[in-house]
Parts: structure tokens; C-alpha cells; sequence
């Protein structure tokens, strides 16, 4: 079961598996990868690595948003979003291309020349890893476009009120706000509307120590007193109360 900032799951245990065996094998058969007419085994060290990297990064990740609930302080949460879009930027525009076109190159190398490997285990291990590599790479792909499609969705019932949205904004809302406090959201919101529909307001999924964190951060807004009721504008247009010299 993956826990909250931690997120390990069992293909994070295969691929510590493969990668001690590898290194292993690696290690002892080192030189005999000479006689290849590509370097693979430079291919698994480089390959290896940049796979750990990133899951690290991913755990980092994970933990960044799992503090990103509104019960903190702004200075807490801000840090904390810059530090996603950081690790999130090196992910996606660093690491993720660059490991679809080193598996590519380690396929076509392994396709001319496979026959040099030092045992024959090794190129089912190879072939495995290759397979397992692309599997990753597009369930990573095909998970990015499902939550931004959800994410997207929920942006465009919130367009429907007349509150703008774009792609950008839907981008820097999946970063802002995790997944888990959404579907947190999600969640509350179907209990809301079960329980009672009239009194459902869609936008609004606070816990207790939620709203009053809003309302606390809201208390901290600066505040302007009135020296003079404007001629134009007698009366409030929300809460329809005449305005009076000295409100605030």
C-alpha cells in the first residue's frame, strides 16, 4: 500500500532487484564487453542511473505535495510549490526525453549486437529490461495525460460559471493543488451533494482546519476605511447595506 510523501510501490522493488543483480554481473563481466561493437555495458551503467535518479525525484516530489495542504502557512506552501516545479521541470523537460532516447539507442545497439554478451542469461536480462523501460516510460506518459484530462475537466464545469480557464492554468493548478488534495476534493464533493444538494456549493471541499486557515489568511488582507460615502455608489452591491463614513 503506498503511503502519503513515500509512494513505493512494487516496481520500485523489481527494479532494486535488477539493478544489484546487474551490477553484479556487470561488474565480473566488465572487460569481455570490450569485444562488442557497442558499448553496452556503458549503456546499463548510464541507463541505471538516470532510472534512480529519476524515481528519487519522484519521491521527492511526493513528499513536496504531500505538505501542500492549506493548514500550513503561505511561506511553507510557496517554498514548497517552487520546489515542485523544480523537480517537475527536471523530470519532463531534463530526464523523461532524454531516457526515451538513450532506449532507443540501447534497442538499436542491442539489435546489432547482441550476440557479444557474455552469457546468454544476459540477453533475456537485457531484453526484460528494455521491455520494462518502454512499459514505464508510457505508463508514465499515459498517467500524465489521464490526471490532465481530469484536471482539465474539473476546469472546464468551473468555465461554466464564467471563470476563465486555459492550458496553462490547468498545468499550474496540477502543481499547485496534488492529486491527493484533489481527489480528496472529488470526494467530499460527491458526499456533499448526496447529503444535501440545495446546500452544495461546487469549488468549496475545506476540512475545519482548512477554513480556518482561509479565514485566517483572509483576516490578513489589507483593510481601507471609508473617509466618504462615493456619490455614485450609496450601497454595497454584494450584501446590499448602505455604506457609512469610517467602514472598513
Amino acid at each position: 500500500m503506498a503511503i502519503r510523501g513515500i509512494d513505493f510501490k512494487w516496481y520500485d522493488g523489481f527494479f532494486l532487484s535488477m539493478l544489484a543483480m546487474s551490477v553484479i554481473i556487470v561488474s565480473i563481466n566488465w572487460k569481455r564487453y570490450h569485444l562488442c561493437t557497442h558499448p553496452l555495458h556503458i549503456w546499463i551503467v548510464v541507463d541505471y542511473t538516470t532510472v534512480f535518479i529519476f524515481r528519487l525525484l519522484m519521491f521527492v516530489d511526493n513528499g513536496l505535495a504531500a505538505g501542500m495542504g492549506l493548514d500550513l502557512g503561505w511561506q511553507q506552501r510557496k517554498t514548497r510549490f517552487c520546489g515542485r516545479i523544480v523537480v517537475l521541470t527536471v523530470l519532463s523537460l531534463l530526464l523523461y526525453p532524454f531516457l526515451w532516447a538513450w532506449t532507443v539507442i540501447g534497442t538499436l545497439w542491442f539489435t546489432s549486437a547482441r550476440s557479444c554478451l557474455p552469457e546468454e542469461g544476459q540477453k533475456w536480462g537485457f531484453l526484460i529490461w528494455l521491455l520494462f523501460s518502454y512499459c514505464g516510460l508510457v505508463s508514465i506518459a499515459c498517467m500524465s495525460m489521464g490526471k490532465w484530462f481530469t484536471r482539465r475537466e474539473a476546469h472546464m464545469q468551473r468555465a461554466q460559471q464564467g471563470i476563465p480557464i486555459s492550458e496553462y492554468g490547468v498545468l499550474l493548478d496540477m502543481v499547485r493543488v496534488p492529486g491527493w488534495a484533489f481527489e480528496a476534493a472529488a470526494g467530499q464533493e460527491l458526499r456533499g451533494m448526496g447529503q444535501d444538494a440545495a446546500a452544495y456549493h461546487p469549488g468549496f471541499y475545506l476540512t475545519t482546519t482548512q477554513r480556518e486557515a482561509v479565514e485566517a489568511l483572509i483576516q490578513e488582507l489589507p483593510k481601507f476605511r471609508l473617509k466618504a460615502v462615493p456619490v455614485d455608489c450609496s450601497e454595497c452591491p454584494i450584501c446590499l447595506e448602505e455604506f457609512c463614513m469610517g467602514n472598513e
